[in-house]
């Protein structure tokens, strides 16, 4: 088995995030358990499979991380996350996209590589300092630039923005 920081060195991962919001204006978060961001509520996503589009990996993976459907799918942006954590270096390439799910999370449902499943409002959650820019740039929330900045330097991750 390959570890998880194996994944990372030496190689750009690329991936995807969905912004899913419901009926109430909720947005979906998942309490991620491995990779640089374990231990973070994030929004659901992860890596793009061979041959698969970018637009029908965050449906699947919103989909294996939260048993939901998501639909209404819109790019809002590009994303090239680096920094370190306890498996070594990462660089990770982002797209992510906005789209809406309303139903309900099954019961007992048990995410691929996450604790829990919710949906929340932006000030229920600690968010991550990478979902404060990707909320902001999906329309979605509206975090000034200077307290994104402090919130990426403080978790010691540089993002760049590619529009």
């Amino acid at each position: 088995m390959v570890s998880q920081g194996a994944r990372f060195q030496g190689k750009i991962v690329v991936g995807v995030l969905g912004a899913v919001t419901d009926a109430d204006g909720r947005l979906l978060f998942v309490a991620q358990q491995k990779g640089p961001f374990a231990g973070s509520w994030l929004l659901p996503g992860g890596g793009v499979e061979p041959g698969e589009s970018a637009e029908d990996a965050v449906a699947r993976e919103v989909m294996e991380e939260t048993g939901l459907a998501m639909t209404g799918i819109q790019f809002t942006g590009l994303y090239e996350m680096r920094g370190r954590w306890s498996g070594g270096d990462y660089h990770l390439m982002m797209m992510a996209f906005r789209g809406a799910a309303n139903n309900a999370i099954p019961p007992g449902f048990q995410g691929d590589g996450v604790g829990e499943v919710r949906w929340a409002h932006l000030d229920e959650l600690p968010l991550h300092a990478t979902d404060l820019r990707i909320l902001t740039d999906a329309g979605l929330a509206s975090f000034p630039d200077d307290v994104v900045e402090a919130a990426l330097a403080a978790a010691g991750i540089t993002m760049k923005v590619y529009r």
